[in-house]
């Protein structure tokens, strides 16, 4: 998470504090040009970043005896600002094609034999570039003109067989109360507006926790009970708060490229889209998870954002079954004879960050990347 670099107002003190603190370089840029007016800016990050990666299971089988191995791996969606060079499968045999509302899944259906080594799983190499949105909400849509379809379709419970409770929930007696009252306090009907609010009131209200020894996603109830959560939960809280109000919400599914002193790493992740009439065919990212201290930095960066790092595998359809499919990992039978091992692999390479640029906000709302 970049960290807030400085807040520019236009007033003597400031200006005052801000010669004293060693910034003394940064005050010729700090003030809009004829416009009396300041602005918030970031530290430089990457905006671009290309990579390829390499994600699936390597399967081992020892002994005597027939098995059959199914794994459906979703192909990498084009990113939001980017391309994808080149895809291919590791193992291009006993396969077909799934779509399912956009999202392409390549489904292996494996017969085998006795002892074997093979490897099912996806290659790409990929160029991505930060997806942002102005928060001036311009051109955005008042919640009673979203088209009804996407409402039916993406405004109601959704969760699997083996939850104990909606994992999407904007029914919930909780989560209805409080995204009523944040509608009502934003005193007006506009979807990007109220959506903002919502995002401003998670932050304020939650802090992301991963929830050791759990390996089912939270239902959002007990989110909104707990106050923490990982970003499958958080993002869930949030999905079922915007549908709670109106607003078409959906999960999207994926890998968060992160840095650390062994170098890159690709992570599951799970984020948020919510339909305001701008942004991809009228949706906007959210990035739940973050974990800074300032909602309003989490805001500017998060809200409407998708980075360079976020890579996209599987966009939610607002189902049951596309939740379920989401989730579904590999499976296999075999006879008493031969034993067969899965291990999971995610591996990053060639990993270049472009385009170091600086996240800057104006007081309209206005966001923009300056070198």
């Amino acid at each position: 998470m970049r960290t807030q670099l400085y807040l520019v107002v236009i007033s003597a003190f400031l200006v005052t504090i801000l010669l004293f603190s060693g910034c003394l370089e940064q005050i010729g840029d700090m003030f809009g040009k004829g416009s009396g007016s300041g602005f918030i800016q970031y530290e430089a990050a990457p905006t671009s970043l290309s990579y390829s990666i390499s994600y699936g299971y390597n399967v081992t089988s020892t002994g005597t005896g027939s098995y059959s191995v199914t794994y459906f791996c979703p192909l990498p969606h084009s990113p939001l600002s980017g391309e994808i060079v080149n895809a291919s499968l590791f193992y291009p045999h006993e396969y077909s094609e799934v779509v399912e509302n956009g999202n392409t899944l390549v489904k292996w259906v494996v017969k085998g034999e006795d002892s074997n080594e093979y490897t099912l799983g996806v290659h790409a190499e990929m160029v991505v570039n930060t997806f942002m949105v102005d928060l001036t909400g311009q051109s955005t849509l008042d919640i009673p003109n979203i088209p009804p379809n996407l409402v039916t379709q993406y405004c109601h419970k959704q969760s699997i067989n083996s939850s104990s409770a909606p994992l999407i929930d904007p029914v919930d007696n909780g989560i209805l109360s409080i995204a009523l009252s944040i509608k009502n306090s934003v005193q007006t009907d506009n979807s990007f507006d109220v959506a903002k609010e919502v995002f401003l009131w998670l932050k304020n209200n939650t802090s992301y926790k991963t929830h050791e020894g759990k390996t089912m996603v939270q239902p959002a109830s007990e989110t909104l009970h707990l106050k923490t959560g990982d970003c499958d939960d958080l993002s869930f809280l949030y999905i079922s708060l915007c549908r709670a109000a109106g607003i078409p919400a959906r999960f999207v599914k994926g890998y968060l490229i992160e840095k650390d002193a062994a170098g890159f790493h690709a992570v599951p992740h799970a984020w948020a889209e919510v339909f305001v009439g701008i942004g991809n065919n009228g949706w906007i990212p959210v990035e739940c998870a973050g974990n800074g201290d300032d909602a309003v930095a989490e805001m500017h960066q998060n809200f409407g954002v998708e980075d360079a790092y976020h890579l996209r595998l599987f966009v939610d359809d607002g189902s049951n079954s596309s939740m379920e499919l989401s989730l579904i990992g590999p499976s296999w039978e075999y006879q008493p004879n031969v034993d067969v091992h899965l291990s999971k692999f995610t591996f990053l390479n060639d990993v270049v960050e472009l385009n170091q640029k600086k996240l800057t906000v104006y007081p309209d709302g206005r966001r923009v990347y300056l070198q």
